[in-house]
């Protein structure tokens, strides 16, 4: 019963984590810090704005660190809710995250004139956040076997 409850209580918070995402997604409020937009190359298409070009060096400011750290703690939740998932899983599920928050604001454009950026770079760093939160999580859960293999108590 302890497990079930376990694995249901791990569940909530995987998909409270995915409602925060998608509320930070569709929020219609442009955070701006101060980046280069003239620098980069852009595309209005579908009553949004699209950067399909990836990396480009104006694109690489506070919001594309922010970006990463947003999906952190998605990553930890993936690693925790499946453990027996390996680095490819991590990748795909990353990807999978970013593509399915841009389509998200795609489609938002589309069907409501948001006007909000579509960004490759947001599905590189929402990926690149998953696999770091499911790396630390992993590096954690090691680190807490290890201590208590050796008698200490852990977290």
């Amino acid at each position: 019963m302890r497990a079930l409850f376990n694995r249901q209580y791990r569940r909530c918070w995987w998909w409270l984590g995915w409602w925060l995402l998608t509320t930070l997604t569709w929020t219609p409020v442009t955070l701006n810090f101060g980046s280069a937009v003239g620098g980069i190359t852009t595309h209005w298409w579908a009553g949004g704005i699209w950067v399909i070009r990836p990396l480009q060096p104006a694109s690489v400011d506070t919001s594309f660190w922010l970006n990463i750290v947003m999906t952190v703690p998605q990553g930890g939740l993936l690693a925790w809710n499946w453990p027996r998932l390996r680095w490819p899983q991590w990748v795909l599920a990353g990807i999978l995250t970013g593509l399915t928050l841009e389509a998200g604001q795609a489609l938002g454009n589309w069907l409501l004139g948001l006007g909000r950026w579509v960004d490759v770079n947001d599905v590189l760093t929402n990926a690149t956040g998953i696999v770091i939160g499911a790396i630390l999580f992993w590096c954690w859960r090691q680190w807490q076997q290890k201590m208590k293999g050796r008698g200490s108590k852990c977290l």
